[in-house]
């Protein structure tokens, strides 16, 4: 035995013996705390990564959802504006762009009443939607465009809740009915031009007997009289004004009417130069100084598919207007050409006059019917071409300057010659 164990008593051995067993025990469950912790962690950080991963492919399937739902939005036809609680512009797509002619970068952030404030003609909008919480179905109204044009629009608008029911905006869906409110008010006028025709063709029939009959006595009374008798040239004067109602009342029967035409293949130089001659004739014998040109250029002949007293018709009715309009004389000159590349399913000819002219916001209306600028028309003449030329699948183009004269081409579907 040592000195020092000799001095250091057993129970000390003892006890620090115990203390030193605890403390690998210790020390052990420590390790294994620790190393558990470990397995914890790695465990934990798996899950965070799948979670992440999870967390990424939700934000890209987020991010596809919106741009799918921005391309649907960006692809309707129908306009689509939307606000939040504070009446701030959240949503405007390209439809609403169109429609209004604002850009969406510039409004959206802004405050609704800001940007359409002086642009609406309605109190039916989106606004009033967020305000009220009640919104609209199927319902019209007319808007603003950017430009200063009203717009008719067809809309309904909703107010935009989240899943519990609160209040996140108010949306509003609208579409351009402005084609549709215009071919409206198109089939009412051809509504009221049918019973317009029905009534005509009824009076018309009523007022040409007794104007036959009167002419007739007007004809046996000039008979009668001797031909120094000044009450002949009264006489003329009623013959006259009896041969102008005849015609007035004539066109009206012929704008009424529905057209029986009669089509076959004609030469369209032959017909031009037939009317052409007469209106020379008539120019001539009621004291009209018209000089009248034909370049019909009749080597080649257009053949085209027509009824030959309507299109006669209609060409005298575009001639004698032609002369009207030279009240002090001119040059009435009548073209034939051959479709260019452009048209080249249609021949054409044209009626050009060095008279009055017509003023350009009197162009789109002179083939209107009743539509007149002369003291003593009755606006039939014209409405009729426009009807002969559209029952001959053709159509009008019409150039014209004040005091400089009138252009008008007529086009008509021309036939093959080879076929």
């Amino acid at each position: 035995m040592t000195k020092s164990e000799a001095t250091v008593p057993d129970p000390v051995l003892e006890q620090l013996q115990k203390a030193f067993n605890d403390f690998q025990i210790r020390s052990e469950k420590l390790s294994q705390a620790y190393a558990a912790m470990q397995e914890d962690f790695k465990k934990i950080n798996l899950e965070l990564d799948s979670k992440n991963r999870e967390l990424e492919e939700s934000l890209v399937r987020q991010e596809e959802t919106q741009t799918y739902l921005n391309s649907i939005l960006q692809s309707m036809n129908n306009g689509v504006i939307s606000v939040d609680m504070a009446g701030k512009i959240t949503q405007f797509n390209k439809a609403a762009s169109e429609i209004t002619g604002y850009k969406s970068s510039v409004v959206i952030g802004k405050n609704y009443n800001d940007v359409f404030r002086e642009n609406s003609l309605s109190d039916k909008n989106v606004m009033s939607v967020l305000a009220s919480g009640k919104g609209y179905k199927r319902d019209e109204k007319v808007i603003w465009h950017k430009n200063g044009n009203p717009v008719n629009v067809s809309f309904q608008s909703a107010v935009l809740k989240d899943l519990k029911g609160r209040r996140l905006g108010a949306v509003e869906i609208f579409s351009d009915i402005s084609r549709i409110k215009a071919l409206e008010e198109e089939m009412q006028q051809s509504k009221t031009m049918a019973a317009l025709g029905e009534m005509a063709a009824t009076v018309v029939h009523e007022i040409r007997n007794p104007l036959g009959a009167m002419g007739v006595w007007a004809s046996l009374l000039d008979r009668d009289l001797e031909k120094g008798d000044p009450r002949r040239e009264t006489l003329h004067k009623i013959t006259d004004a009896l041969a102008r109602l005849n015609h007035i009342v004539t066109n009206l029967l012929v704008y009424s009417r529905p057209i029986k035409a009669q089509f076959r293949e004609v030469i369209l130089q032959d017909i031009l130069n037939e009317t052409v001659n007469f209106i020379d004739i008539e120019a001539e014998r009621s004291g009209k100084n018209v000089e009248i040109n034909k370049y019909l250029d009749e080597d080649s002949p257009i053949l085209v598919l027509a009824d030959p007293e309507k299109l006669q018709q209609l060409i005298m009715n575009l001639c004698l207007n032609a002369v009207q309009a030279m009240p002090d004389g001119g040059s009435l000159t009548v073209k034939c050409s051959k479709p260019g590349n452009k048209k080249k399913d249609y021949a054409s000819f044209s009626i050009v006059d060095t008279g009055i002219g017509i003023e350009k916001e009197c162009i789109d209306k002179i083939f209107d019917p009743f539509y007149t600028t002369k003291e003593n028309g009755t606006g039939l003449g014209l409405a009729i071409v426009k009807k002969f030329v559209d029952y001959h699948s053709g159509y009008l183009h019409i150039k014209s300057k004040v005091n400089k004269g009138t252009t008008i081409q007529v086009f008509l579907p021309q036939i093959d010659e080879k076929r």
